[in-house]
C-alpha cells in the first residue's frame, strides 16, 4: 500500500508545480490587461559572431522525442524530508509523467503534465487534483505553461510566452570566466512578470542552471533549476540529477531527481491519464493541509 512517505513525496510534487504557476485560486478573475503565450515568431537567421555561443547551447540540446528513466524523488520542506521510487517518462511537446511506486513494481501515484493540464492522481485512496492551464490567470501574467516546465525537465533554454524552440537572437549574453550569464532579449519575451536567466558552462556550452525570479519585488515567488550527474545520451549530455528550489511566501522548497537507466524511446505511445470512475477530486487547499500534518 502506499505509505505516508510516498503520499507526502507526491503531494510535495503537486505542491512545488502549482507554486511554480503561482496559482492562488483557479476562480479569481483577471482585469487587468495580460500577456498571452503565442508561438516563435520568424527570427533573423543566428550570426557566427554574436550569437554562436547560444547557437552550440541550443544544438546541444536533447533531440530524442521521447525519454524514460527509473527515478529517485526526494522531497524537502520545513526542515523535513520524505522521499521515494518511481519512474519518469516524456514525450516531447505531449507529456511530462512522474509515476510513484510501492516496491519498484506497483504504481500507485501519479503525476502529469500535458499542454492542456497538470494532473495528480492518487490511486490507493482514489482520488486526483486536476488543474487545467487556461484556469490559472497567472499564467498568462508570467509567460509560463506546459513549454516552460517541458524546457526545464529537458534541459533547455526558454523566452518566456513563447512556444517552440528559441533561436539564438532571442538571447543576449553576459560573458563570465568559466561561465556564461543567457538572458532572454526583452524585446522578445512576451511577459514583464517575470525575469529569466541562465547560466551555461563557457566550454562545453552546456545549461547549467535556470533561473526565475518576479519582475515586481513585491512577490516572494521565484524558483531555481540546477543540472548534475551528466551523461552520455543519444550522443547528447544530458543530467541525471535535477534539483529544483522554489523559494514562496518565506518558505523554501526543494525537489531532487535522480534518474538512473536513463534511456531514449522514439516509439512511445499515448501516455495520457483518463481518471478512474468512483475517484474523488480534491482540491489544491486540501493537499496543502497533508503537508501540514
Amino acid at each position: 500500500m502506499m505509505n505516508r512517505r510516498q503520499i507526502l513525496c507526491l503531494a510535495g510534487l503537486c505542491c512545488l508545480m502549482t507554486l511554480l504557476v503561482g496559482c492562488r485560486s483557479t476562480k479569481k478573475a483577471v482585469k487587468d490587461d495580460t500577456d498571452v503565450t503565442t508561438a516563435a515568431t520568424p527570427v533573423p537567421p543566428v550570426t557566427p559572431a554574436g550569437d554562436s555561443f547560444v547557437a552550440r547551447v541550443i544544438a546541444n540540446r536533447q533531440m530524442a522525442k521521447g525519454l524514460r528513466s527509473r527515478v529517485s524523488v526526494k522531497l524537502s520542506y520545513d526542515g523535513r524530508s520524505v522521499s521515494a521510487g518511481g519512474a519518469l517518462k516524456m514525450k516531447r511537446d505531449e507529456i511530462i509523467q512522474v509515476s510513484v511506486t510501492a516496491l519498484g513494481i506497483m504504481e500507485v501515484g501519479r503525476l502529469e503534465l500535458t499542454p492542456q493540464q497538470l494532473l495528480v492522481l492518487d490511486r490507493v485512496n482514489k482520488q486526483y487534483l486536476q488543474i487545467a492551464w487556461h484556469d490559472v490567470p497567472e499564467l498568462a501574467q508570467a509567460g509560463i505553461d506546459f513549454s516552460t516546465f517541458q524546457a526545464l525537465f529537458w534541459n533547455e533554454l526558454f523566452v518566456p510566452g513563447i512556444t517552440g524552440t528559441p533561436a539564438a537572437t532571442d538571447f543576449d549574453i553576459d560573458e563570465q570566466a568559466a561561465n556564461r550569464h543567457i538572458k532572454p532579449k526583452a524585446k522578445r519575451a512576451n511577459t514583464k512578470a517575470v525575469a529569466v536567466s541562465f547560466l551555461a558552462d563557457a566550454a562545453k556550452a552546456l545549461l547549467q542552471q535556470t533561473n526565475v525570479v518576479p519582475a515586481d519585488a513585491s512577490r516572494s515567488m521565484s524558483f531555481q533549476c540546477a543540472y548534475a550527474d551528466w551523461t552520455t545520451l543519444a550522443q547528447k549530455q544530458f543530467p541525471r540529477q535535477m534539483l529544483l528550489s522554489v523559494s514562496a511566501s518565506k518558505k523554501q522548497y526543494a525537489l531532487t531527481l535522480n534518474s538512473s537507466n536513463l534511456q531514449t524511446d522514439e516509439t512511445m505511445g499515448d501516455l495520457s491519464t483518463r481518471v478512474p470512475t468512483g475517484y474523488k477530486r480534491v482540491t489544491m487547499e486540501q493537499i496543502v493541509r497533508m503537508l501540514a500534518q
